[in-house]
């Protein structure tokens, strides 16, 4: 190869970085870039969880087990199971500081903390667990978390679905939600 094509070449990667370099100063930053498609995925289960909190009638809320199975879970335990998990991950996610702010407050989350009360209690658990799951994302965005990030959404999707099964052996309708 030529020194002539050689610089030639150099010429055309400095080039292309160069663009590249430009476009991502203009463009938000990566971590946003990262953060923003999580937070929306995050807000668009979280819809529907806070739907079906609301909306599984009260009479089969704590009662209902599919196949009247002892050992399944209630739509109450599934819920508080998602209100403990992403209260969980909320903490894991802040940094050490958040995190030393929170105990001293009193608010770590503990398992304790997840038990069937009523209806609105675990409706108003379920509207934390993701406002703190928003929160701690953008608190700290770090693009390390993305894998726990990414298991929040697939969790309560799994869970969401277990809840719409619930709906359909009971002969009714989940509550339909925009995404």
């Amino acid at each position: 190869m030529s020194k002539r094509s050689l610089l030639g070449g150099l010429l055309v990667v400095v080039i292309v970085l160069g663009s590249a370099l430009g476009r991502a100063q203009q463009s938000p930053s990566p971590t946003s870039q990262v953060t923003e498609p999580v937070l929306e995925e995050i807000k668009t289960i979280e819809r529907k969880m806070v739907a079906v909190a609301e909306d599984f009638p009260e009479r089969l809320y704590n009662t209902y087990r599919p196949n009247g199975k002892k050992d399944l879970d209630t739509a109450a335990d599934i819920l508080l199971g998602i209100a403990d998990f992403n209260a969980t991950g909320a903490f894991q996610f802040s940094t050490k500081q958040q995190q030393a702010a929170i105990a001293g407050a009193g608010n770590v989350p503990d398992d304790r903390n997840f038990v069937y009360v009523s209806k609105q209690d675990t409706v108003r658990k379920v509207k934390e667990s993701f406002a703190a799951v928003r929160k701690a994302i953008q608190d700290n965005p770090d693009p390390n978390n993305l894998q726990d990030w990414l298991f929040i959404i697939s969790s309560s999707c799994q869970e969401y679905g277990r809840l719409v099964t619930y709906y359909h052996n009971n002969g009714l309708v989940p509550p339909k939600v925009q995404h």
